[in-house]
C-alpha cells in the first residue's frame, strides 16, 4: 500500500470502530503520540488502546483528511478535521499529523491539534 492508502484505511477503522483495520496497517514497534498528549508504544498498546474506546462506546463520527502531504517515501503529514464522542461529550478538533513508514506500514504518527477556534 502507498502512504496515502495506509493512512486512509487507519483513519477508516478509526470512523468504523474496526480494530483489525487498525492494527493491519501499524508496525509491531509503533509509536502513536495523541494531539492532546497520551503516548501508545506498540501494537499490544495500541490495541488496548482501542479495545478500550470501543468498550467504552465511544466513536469518531468524522475524520476528514483536508490535505496530504508526502514528504519522502518513508514520510507524509496530512491535516484532518476530527469530531468524536467520548463519555457522552462531543469534540471537535481540527489538526495535522506527521507520519512515518517502515516496512510498508505505519511505524509513528505525532498529533498535533489547534487550540484556538477560528
Amino acid at each position: 500500500m502507498d502512504a496515502k492508502t495506509l493512512i486512509q484505511e487507519y483513519v477508516d477503522g478509526w470512523k468504523e470502530n474496526n480494530a483489525k483495520k487498525i492494527l493491519d496497517v501499524i508496525t509491531p514497534d509503533c509509536v502513536i503520540i495523541e494531539s492532546h498528549g497520551p503516548v501508545y508504544r506498540g501494537k499490544e498498546k495500541v490495541a488496548e488502546w482501542i479495545n478500550d474506546w470501543i468498550k467504552n462506546k465511544s466513536l469518531v463520527s468524522k475524520w476528514d483528511i483536508a490535505s496530504f502531504y508526502e514528504i519522502s517515501p518513508d514520510k507524509a503529514a496530512f491535516e484532518w478535521v476530527f469530531e468524536c464522542t467520548v463519555n457522552g461529550t462531543r469534540h471537535s478538533i481540527d489538526g495535522v499529523s506527521i507520519v512515518f513508514f517502515k516496512e510498508n506500514k505505519i511505524n509513528y504518527i505525532r498529533e498535533y491539534r489547534t487550540t484556538k477556534q477560528s
